[in-house]
């Protein structure tokens, strides 16, 4: 016979259980809010709520609307969007109505930056995509060539460095060649060699077709913008800086090394015939025939037989 003390654990155990799950359930938190323009109040679209310490995250909709579920009382959430500044929030109740309005970096987005014809504009007012790389940053470690500091400092840009001499490098922009230079306003034809990058103030790279709606078809892949330093006033009077860059290439005075022990042909042998492949090898060039040892071989001006038609050999000197 079960006794009474076992039956009251049995009925209230179950209670127990189920009361714990209910106050558990009652603790979770539930968040419906909204991400907005702290000025316009204009919904904001795709910005990040992150869950702090959890690495949770939701995106808010088209309407600026999110939703978070299941969290612990004093969550704190950081809410995030491109251009404004990022909030935190701590959650302590349910609630419906949450609205989360960010405010504008506006201090991050008046970078201004040199387009065509020298004129300055707000980065942020620009309708394409620019990218600047101030002078200063590309002396230290230096190339004889302007245009060679670029090499990975900008987004897109490739540069092929030409091995010869005072030409200008092979420039590639998101796949389309670029041909277009403008120092000071003024496109140029030159290969760059004779503009001293400690003269160089700021380099812009206009990306896109853009270009070539400022400077005509040259810039239909894009164009490198050259802005030079000019004259200041300075309370310290003037000042003197001097470097030097020396680059050798051997070729340019060097003359050729050349052999006099082997003619025409290929392989070590040679037979003219009509000096357009008739003949053996009579129509390459490469000067590795046989060797001039006097042996008689059919050459150009070999005596023709008449009846044969066929050049008789004379000696190969």
């Amino acid at each position: 016979m079960i006794s009474k003390q076992l039956r009251l654990k049995w009925v209230l155990t179950p209670l127990m259980l189920l009361g714990m799950s209910i106050v558990s359930f009652a603790q979770n938190i539930q968040v419906k809010g909204k991400v907005v323009d702290a000025d316009s109040k204009i919904a904001l679209e795709a910005a990040t709520v992150t869950i702090k310490g959890q690495g949770q995250s939701t995106n808010s909709d088209v309407n600026g609307i999110f939703s978070l579920k299941n969290l612990k009382p004093n969550t704190t959430v950081v809410v995030t969007y491109i251009g404004y500044a990022a909030k935190t929030v701590t959650i302590n109740a349910s609630n419906e109505n949450l609205v989360i309005q960010l405010t504008k970096l506006d201090e991050n987005l008046n970078e201004v930056v040199v387009t065509a014809l020298g004129i300055k504009k707000e980065k942020r007012k620009l309708g394409y995509s620019t990218q600047d790389v101030k002078g200063a940053d590309l002396v230290k470690a230096r190339e004889v060539n302007p245009i060679n500091n670029l090499v990975g400092k900008v987004a897109g840009l490739t540069v092929g460095l030409n091995q010869e001499m005072l030409r200008l490098p092979n420039l590639v922009l998101r796949g389309g060649r670029v041909t277009l230079i403008v120092v000071d306003g003024v496109p140029i034809n030159s290969d760059t060699w004779n503009i001293s990058p400690d003269d160089i103030e700021s380099y812009n790279v206009l990306k896109g077709p853009v270009a070539s709606a400022l400077y005509g078809y040259r810039g239909q892949n894009g164009a490198i913008i050259i802005n030079t330093k000019k004259g200041t006033k300075d309370k310290r009077g003037f000042s003197v800086e001097v470097n030097s860059s020396t680059t050798v290439q051997n070729g340019f005075i060097a003359l050729p090394r050349t052999q006099d022990e082997y003619g025409p042909g290929d392989h070590g042998t040679y037979a003219f015939v009509d000096g357009l492949g008739g003949g053996t090898n009579d129509a390459d060039y490469d000067v590795w025939g046989p060797k001039f040892e006097g042996q008689l071989i059919p050459q150009y001006d070999s005596p023709v037989d008449p009846i044969t038609g066929k050049r008789a050999g004379t000696p190969w000197v």
